[in-house]
């Protein structure tokens, strides 16, 4: 049946009803087909009744479990395809034939692989979007859309090292890379000025920290700069946070790192909510996050764990 409507499509190849813009999303309507206007149309009527109603000149299938999609290559005039919430699994090749393409979703599927060789073919294409598929490397032809792509979101995919193309693209305005496994961003990224808006929460980000990040493109940037000009100053504190029931013995191994030696801390002195104390080796200096155990406290302690932070879990095996 699926196979039937998209072989039904390539009779618009040459359609004055879908000349243009054709969206291939969601669900199918017939309110983008005129019958009387061309009589290819009438042949979709019948697939389409029952469906929801779309607006303009879209008519939408996704959420169909597609597993593939052919006949698409003859449509040399669409704008617009989008093929999201599927289960697509092979990038569609014939996507290359769509040379007036400007705007692709192929989101929420199940791509591994995109093959060299189609996006450069897609000199118009301006909004891209792969995000939720299982990526972990972008082609590099996507390069050959330098002078036009505007919008591209690859988050919720596999990648650990940033997509080298993604650099190339001297007109991204809007970049999305959340939820991936994302330990450094290149600094490239962030030298040009077109770029407005970037999101990569919920990836393991080191350089910049994900503290930087959160503050937006200009707060990255300045971050990259007093790098470059040897402004920053390296920051050799360690945040060490050390949790444990109640006399557990936190107090005690807190005071023998600082003397160099055993100091047992006597019941009397436990301590009471959070004592802050700090310790030095060499050029590093631990700030020591004494916590108290008692029962009362312990809804407290998620407010002060931070990312980075050395935690050190304390037991008493003779309690």
């Amino acid at each position: 049946y699926m196979r039937l409507r998209l072989e039904l499509l390539r009779c618009f190849a040459g359609s004055k009803a879908v000349n243009l813009t054709l969206c291939l999303v969601g669900t199918v309507s017939p309110c983008a087909f005129r019958p009387s206007q061309d009589p290819c149309a009438s042949a979709l009527v019948p697939l389409l009744r029952g469906h929801r109603s779309c607006s303009g000149s879209s008519s939408v299938l996704s959420l169909n479990k597609l597993r593939s999609i052919t006949g698409i290559s003859k449509l040399c005039n669409l704008k617009k395809l989008i093929l999201s919430k599927n289960e697509i699994v092979d990038f569609p090749n014939e996507i290359q034939s769509l040379v007036c393409l400007e705007k692709l979703e192929l989101n929420q599927n199940q791509i591994r692989v995109i093959p060299e060789g189609v996006f450069s073919h897609l000199p118009r294409l301006k909004h891209l979007r792969l995000n939720n598929n299982r990526l972990s490397a972008l082609p590099r032809d996507l390069a050959a859309c330098q002078g036009s792509l505007q919008y591209l979101n690859i988050s919720n995919n596999l990648f650990r090292t940033f997509p080298q193309p993604v650099l190339q693209l001297a007109q991204l305005q809007e970049l999305h890379v959340q939820n991936n496994a994302l330990r450094q961003l290149p600094r490239e990224l962030f030298q040009g000025q077109s770029l407005k808006m970037f999101k990569a929460n919920g990836n393991p980000l080191r350089e910049p920290p994900s503290e930087v990040c959160a503050g937006g493109i200009q707060q990255i940037r300045n971050y990259f700069n007093q790098l470059q000009h040897g402004l920053e100053q390296e920051d050799k504190r360690v945040k060490t946070m050390f949790l444990g029931t109640s006399l557990a013995g936190k107090s005690t191994i807190c005071r023998s790192l600082k003397q160099g030696q055993t100091k047992l801390v006597p019941r009397e002195e436990r301590t009471v909510g959070i004592e802050i104390s700090e310790f030095q080796i060499k050029d590093f200096t631990f700030l020591f996050w004494d916590f108290a155990g008692q029962l009362e406290y312990y809804m407290t302690h998620h407010v002060f764990i931070t990312p980075q932070a050395l935690v050190i879990l304390v037991i008493n095996l003779h309690m």
